[in-house]
């Protein structure tokens, strides 16, 4: 499910001519572990935490510009993936991110024990 939010996100960016995000399995570890807290109760779906995350990412990627999205729902496996992308697009400040001028991604996603999924997307431009 991972590689597939970062698949159909690099289907909006080809579809607005923008180059696609490689996929980053380090950076992907760290957005995983921000959905396990979400998912396990630890922190409120959300940011907090963001800086923690961008240093994490630093240790193994120099970047200028580190930006993320977060999402829920409890829809079912076959549809959780397009739904949390939809509503990124429907929301300006996720999708300038999904649009924006990075160039690796990672994506983590988490399952609480009620069945909600929490999606968590980083979006990393490297220095140049």
């Amino acid at each position: 499910m991972e590689r597939d939010v970062a698949r159909r996100v690099n289907q909006h960016r080809q579809g607005k001519r923008l180059p696609a995000l490689r996929f980053d399995t380090a950076v992907a570890g760290v957005a995983r572990a921000h959905s396990l807290d979400m998912a396990r109760g630890r922190v409120p779906l959300g940011h907090d935490g963001f800086k923690g995350r961008a240093n994490a990412v630093e240790r193994f990627v120099v970047f200028d510009e580190i930006a993320e999205n977060v999402a829920l729902n409890d829809y079912p496996r076959t549809r959780t993936v397009s739904v949390a992308i939809d509503g990124w697009l429907h929301s300006a400040h996720h999708r300038e991110n999904i649009e924006g001028a990075f160039d690796l991604t990672g994506v983590g996603i988490a399952r609480s024990r009620n069945g909600t999924y929490y999606f968590t997307q980083v979006f990393v431009a490297r220095r140049r």
